[in-house]
């Protein structure tokens, strides 16, 4: 009985030395919007603005930072990243179509939240704020 207790505990040993912890995924600061709430400009005088547009279906059909056409989520976060580098204290205000499927949401999150270069995490905005599109 007793070597098997042995080689109990050196499993658990073995286990809880190795264990490494990692990152959740998933897991980010994002303020949303009040009930009723339409106006995201309050947050910070100055935020970028990345609307998400969807067709009918719900699929993703085009992406504007600021007003100007990006291609897709990867050359989004190369923007982002330019220019958080001359704005360090960078805040986001993300409005996307009432019925884009969220994928597209978590996306465009994660382009604007960072980046994993060399199995080091690279934040490049913590403050994302959500809000609804304005009625046209």
């Amino acid at each position: 009985m007793t070597p098997m207790i042995d080689v109990v505990f050196l499993l658990l040993i073995f286990f809880v030395v190795t264990f490494k912890i990692i990152v959740h995924e998933g897991d980010f600061n994002v303020r949303l919007a009040a009930i009723g709430q339409h106006q995201a400009a309050e947050i910070n005088p100055d935020p970028i603005q990345i609307r998400l547009m969807g067709d009918a279906n719900g699929i993703l059909s085009e992406i504007q930072l600021n007003g100007e056409n990006i291609a897709n989520c990867d050359l989004l976060q190369q923007r982002v990243l330019v220019i958080s580098l001359a704005k360090p204290d960078l805040e986001v205000v993300l409005i996307p179509d009432d019925h884009l499927r969220y994928e597209y949401y978590i996306k465009a999150i994660t382009a604007v939240n960072g980046y994993i270069h060399e199995g080091q995490i690279r934040k490049i905005c913590d403050k994302i704020a959500y809000t609804r599109r304005e009625k046209e």
